[in-house]
Formats: structure tokens, C-alpha cells, sequence
């Protein structure tokens, strides 16, 4: 059930570390899938009634929010079963979205159709990739076993020229501000 509460935090993490729970055993896939869904279409459904019941008041309070819930709200009204289905695909406007559906008096019931199949086919296919890529890691890591010394003296090795070009960076721009700062006080002279 934390899978499912965290999904609106974390977003695509969520199902994908659930994904690669089941394919460890740790968790049911299946439950996984459920409680994502789940997770994710209650906490839309909460979203739609904020803006619904107060989606002014949202745009008042937060002027830099009201400005894309504008552009949101007429995507929502142009097109109004094709927003309630990218709810949950819709990157960069997870919360803006269902807030907008809300405000623009979307019927509840094509919402709450709409935002369900989002949830369960989002739910599905990235804990899908989470499961597929936890066997995958788990296959790599193992043939990996043998090589994992070189990997670490690699990473290692790539830390350390990071940190010296990093210093070398600092140190340049630090003769270049002292430079700078001569010259300003010899022309104000």
C-alpha cells in the first residue's frame, strides 16, 4: 500500500522499484500493479475535486501555477476524454492536469472512467519495465561477478580526473575574478 500512496511523489520510480521488488519475490506482481493503479487514480481523483471545489482559488493563490492551469484548462475543454486519459501520462503536468479537468467542470463520471484507465495502463507498463529490468540487472550482475574489481577501479579512476578537471576549472576561474578585479582597479584609478 506505501507503493501506491508514493506513486503521485515519485512517479515513474514508484512502479519501476515495485517491478523490480516482484522480480526479486519480494513483492506479488500483481499487487504491485494494483496498489500502483490504485495509488495513482485516488490521488488524481483528489486533484480533480481541488479544482473543482477551489480551482480559482488555486490560480489566485499561486499566480505562476494560474498561468499554466489556463493553458491546461483549455486543453482540457478542446478535448475533454483525451485529458481525462492522459492524467497519468501527462509528464511535467501530473498534478496541473487533474486540477484543470477539475476547474473546467469535467462530467465526474468521464473523469473517473478516463483517469482509471490511465492509472491501470501507466501502473502496468512501468512496472512492467521495473520487473523486466530487475531480471535483466539481476543477469548482467551476475556474468558482472567476475569483473567487478575492474568496474570499481574504472569508476574510481573516473571519480579522480572528475575532481582534478573539476579543481583545474575552479582554480581558472579564480585567477580569471582576480585578473578581472585588477584590472577594474586599475582603471578606477
Amino acid at each position: 500500500m506505501t507503493l501506491g500512496a508514493s506513486t503521485i511523489v515519485t512517479e515513474e520510480l514508484t512502479p519501476i522499484v515495485g517491478g523490480l521488488a516482484a522480480s526479486q519475490g519480494e513483492l506479488g506482481l500483481k499487487r504491485v500493479m494494483i496498489s500502483i493503479a490504485l495509488g495513482g487514480w485516488i490521488a488524481t481523483t483528489l486533484l480533480y475535486l481541488l479544482g473543482a471545489w477551489r480551482g480559482r482559488w488555486v490560480r489566485r493563490r499561486w499566480p505562476k501555477v494560474g498561468r499554466y492551469m489556463k493553458r491546461a484548462l483549455r486543453a482540457v475543454r478542446r478535448r475533454p476524454w483525451r485529458s481525462a486519459l492522459a492524467v497519468r501520462f501527462a509528464f511535467g503536468a501530473r498534478l496541473l492536469l487533474p486540477l484543470a479537468c477539475g476547474a473546467a467542470h469535467l462530467p465526474m463520471w468521464l473523469y473517473f472512467i478516463g483517469s482509471a484507465v490511465s492509472s491501470i495502463v501507466w501502473a502496468v507498463l512501468f512496472t512492467e519495465v521495473g520487473y523486466l529490468f530487475g531480471e535483466a540487472a539481476v543477469t548482467a550482475l551476475r556474468r558482472m561477478e567476475h569483473y567487478d574489481q575492474y568496474v570499481a577501479a574504472v569508476l574510481i579512476g573516473i571519480g579522480v580526473v572528475a575532481l582534478l578537471i573539476y579543481r583545474q576549472r575552479r582554480q581558472r576561474r579564480r585567477q580569471q575574478s582576480r585578473a578581472t578585479d585588477r584590472t577594474a582597479g586599475a582603471l578606477g584609478s
